[in-house]
């Protein structure tokens, strides 16, 4: 009788919040931020590609070009990677049942040619539009004789970050 009675009551939830039954865990961005990093090092424009959100695969002219280009920028050998200390901040937004979550992903990156400064703004959560997970924004900042300045190469979703 009990078990009639809970099947009940999450069939009548699951009417009311439709959503309920289709939980997707969030992005475990972490791990992903240590496969871009790797591709990255690597110069994989494809492994960076398929972390990329939907709106920046179906709106970015060009994107593989664009990853090759971000990847460019950072000139030299990369001899090391440290976390920044804005890693892991983020936001988040539930406006009538549709939340979103986003954190950022920074990096200090060390080369034989330079210093700079990465950001991954990544989308861990989206309870109506899960192809929307993903990276929400690339962008690089490089240490110059005056201080840090953009490469200019940034990749960012078009409708916002």
């Amino acid at each position: 009788m009990f078990s009639r009675i809970w099947a009940w009551i999450l069939s009548l939830l699951m009417m009311i919040f439709p959503w309920l039954g289709n939980y997707e865990p969030p992005l475990d961005w972490e791990a992903a931020a240590l496969v871009v990093l790797d591709a990255i090092k690597t110069r994989d424009v494809d492994a960076i590609e398929a972390y990329m959100c939907k709106n920046i695969k179906d709106n970015v002219p060009n994107l593989h070009d664009e990853i090759g280009k971000f990847i460019d920028a950072i000139q030299g050998e990369i001899t090391s990677l440290t976390k920044s200390s804005a890693n892991g901040s983020g936001t988040y937004s539930n406006r009538g049942g549709k939340t979103i979550e986003q954190k950022l992903s920074a990096w200090d990156i060390e080369t034989t040619e330079g210093s700079y400064a990465l950001s991954i703004k990544w989308e861990i959560y989206n309870n109506f539009s899960v192809e929307e997970r993903g990276i929400r924004a690339l962008g690089l900042m490089v240490e110059t004789e005056n201080g840090w300045e953009s490469c200019h190469v940034m990749i960012i979703a078009p409708e916002g970050m």
